[in-house]
């Protein structure tokens, strides 16, 4: 085969694959997260969940937002289209807020779905942490959640 037919074949293999991927995604969340606290907050990474969502992200979280900063990004999970998560962790000092939210498109007895989200959020050391879904849509199913540190 020569180089060029070569090229094409890998081409069109790459964009099977990524439709495929695509295809098989979950639906995404929006994420902001809003620093209200007045120091600058870290993003951290510990649980494997974190890890994933990190790898999910689209673009990845900064790793500090400011003082009355915010940071957007987009979370999408590549598990099933009927589910989607995001779990992230900030810190500021000794205050840690643990945030989560979740999408499944649950099957119910009779073969019929009815979508669920959730979201929560975890303060340690002072923290003031707040999650709030601001947003979905019934056609999509994808979401936004407004993570908020003080």
């Amino acid at each position: 085969m020569n180089r060029s037919k070569k090229l094409l074949t890998a081409s069109l293999a790459f964009v099977g694959l990524t439709a495929a991927a695509a295809a098989h995604a979950g639906p995404p969340v929006t994420v902001t997260f809003k620093n209200q606290a007045t120091a600058t907050a870290t993003y951290t990474i510990i649980t494997t969940n974190e890890n994933a969502t990190y790898a999910n992200a689209s673009p990845k979280p900064a790793p500090t937002v400011l003082p009355s900063g915010t940071n957007i990004y987009t979370v999408t999970s590549l598990i099933s289209p009927n589910v989607n998560y995001a779990n992230v962790r900030y810190k500021i000092g000794a205050k840690e807020c643990v945030f989560g939210t979740t999408f499944v498109n649950a099957l119910q007895p009779g073969g019929y779905y009815i979508p669920q989200w959730t979201k929560s959020a975890t303060g340690s050391g002072g923290a003031i942490c707040t999650a709030t879904i601001t947003s979905y849509n019934l056609s999509t199913y994808a979401w936004t959640v407004d993570f908020v540190m003080k």
